[in-house]
């Protein structure tokens, strides 16, 4: 991670590092995530969602331009090594989105939103101690397609995972900001990007961030969602098998071994994985 790239993040809370995959490489992710799906027809693909484990979307796992950053935000020196990253991997699903999408059809309406509220202690929250950042729960999205601003990509409140004050609502561990005073003045200040196909975006999940009506009617939106977090903690129930995981190469499996730390955990097993759903 480059100085100027640790020092964005940690003002802004998110960075988006542009173009990242090869020519062949972006063709390779697409084919999959546009399998059976005809992309002109972008009715087809609305709310349409795949899992980004397998395949050849399974590589962006582990991508070579992303390990060092999240080596620098959440890793642990420790617990990496030449076989073991000292992160892990807690999700990866593909979200296609058509010129149509609208945020209304998601749960939380699209709402500004954060995993746990960062005034709160916890364990997801953003944190720097020594220089070092520790990113929390951490954000990854592939985007696959070209993304221009203010047309749908994912807005963000720049600098709100540092906040010390609630958001206005009146529950300080609400999640999102549905009942805050300020919500208009909330969604004015928030940011959002431009960016080529092949790029990914990389956010600590203590911003606030939002989903938007896609309004660009030059493509829809392919996008790859990656969460990671730190050894010590699990945020989500990983939607893998087993099988899964040991298909994959051995230093990729470390992204999916148990949450502990004690003896300076590093290696994978079907007695050492993270808490998944649907086991085999």
């Amino acid at each position: 991670m480059t100085e100027e790239q640790k020092f964005f993040f940690d003002l802004r809370g998110w960075i988006v590092l542009p173009a990242v995959l090869s020519d062949s490489e972006l063709n390779m992710m697409k084919k999959e995530c546009y399998a059976n799906v005809d992309p002109k027809d972008l009715n087809q693909i609305s709310g349409h969602i795949k899992d980004g484990h397998s395949g050849a979307l399974q590589n962006l796992l582990d991508h070579p331009s992303i390990t060092g950053i999240l080596s620098e935000i959440l890793g642990d020196k420790p617990y990496e090594n030449e076989t073991s990253y000292g992160f892990r991997c807690e999700s990866s699903v593909v979200v296609m989105r058509p010129a149509n999408w609208k945020k209304t059809s998601r749960n939380d309406k699209g709402l500004p939103h954060v995993v746990r509220p960062p005034q709160q202690a916890n364990a997801m929250r953003y944190q720097v101690a020594g220089k070092k950042i520790f990113s929390g729960l951490t954000r990854l999205v592939w985007e696959l397609e070209e993304v221009k601003e203010g047309q749908g990509g994912t807005s963000f409140l720049s600098g709100s995972h540092k906040a010390h004050f609630n958001y206005g609502g009146s529950d300080i561990e609400a999640e999102t900001v549905k009942d805050s005073p300020w919500l208009e003045s909330i969604y004015d200040k928030m940011d959002s990007y431009s960016c080529p196909a092949g790029s990914v975006v990389i956010f600590t999940e203590s911003l606030l961030h939002a989903a938007n009506d896609w309004a660009n009617e030059k493509n829809g939106r392919c996008a790859i969602f990656q969460c990671y977090n730190s050894v010590w903690a699990q945020w989500h129930r990983v939607n893998i098998t087993p099988e899964e995981i040991e298909a994959m190469p051995p230093k990729r499996r470390t992204l999916f071994r148990g949450v502990w730390a004690l003896g300076k955990n590093t290696a994978y097993s079907r007695e050492n994985q993270a808490i998944l759903r649907n086991i085999k």
